[in-house]
């Protein structure tokens, strides 16, 4: 399928399509997985063109702890080592730290949920980026991240948007 095909089957023009209103049946066979570098695969082959995985990451949807790419149509298991999205930069506005993401996506941290994976006898924190697909942070913005943050009873936190998150132990 052509990628413009796929842009007007999904019905993209902005934003996110409506991936929540999609219910279509699990299509078998085909493979998709992002590693832990935030690299995405598809057949084991990598995807180059950033247009595509920008694509592919708008039309995600997570159930029952499994990442889906859905259409209208169809619905394939996408396997992630840590989560979807890799945060790259940061910038503090007006006490709101707003993350950029490899997927052409950014978003503040404001109500936002951050919990913790334990991969390789790593502890990572995992960020909700939207609509409970996740994001974890390259470990060049992540040092930097903790940076601007501040220890409190063996743990780091910052503080965005008047909201205080912990960000792991020290």
């Amino acid at each position: 399928m052509k990628l413009e095909d796929l842009s007007k089957q999904i019905g993209q023009t902005s934003g996110f399509p409506p991936v929540h209103l999609w219910n279509p049946d699990l299509c078998e066979g085909v493979k998709f997985n992002i590693d832990r570098n935030g690299e995405w695969f598809y057949q084991n082959s990598p995807l180059k063109k950033e247009s595509l995985k920008i694509l592919f990451a708008s039309i995600l949807k997570k159930e029952n702890n499994n990442y889906y790419c859905v259409t209208p149509v169809e619905k394939v298991l996408v396997e992630v080592d840590l989560a979807p999205y890799m945060i790259i930069d940061f910038r503090i506005d007006n006490d709101t730290y707003l993350f950029d993401t490899n997927l052409n996506y950014s978003f503040a941290l404001k109500d936002t949920q951050i919990s913790f994976l334990e991969s390789n006898e790593e502890i990572i924190p995992i960020i909700d980026v939207r609509d409970s697909i996740e994001g974890f942070f390259s470990r060049n913005i992540y040092y930097e991240l903790i940076n601007t943050g501040y220890e409190r009873d063996g743990a780091l936190y910052i503080e965005s948007a008047n909201q205080e998150y912990c960000f792991g132990k020290l």
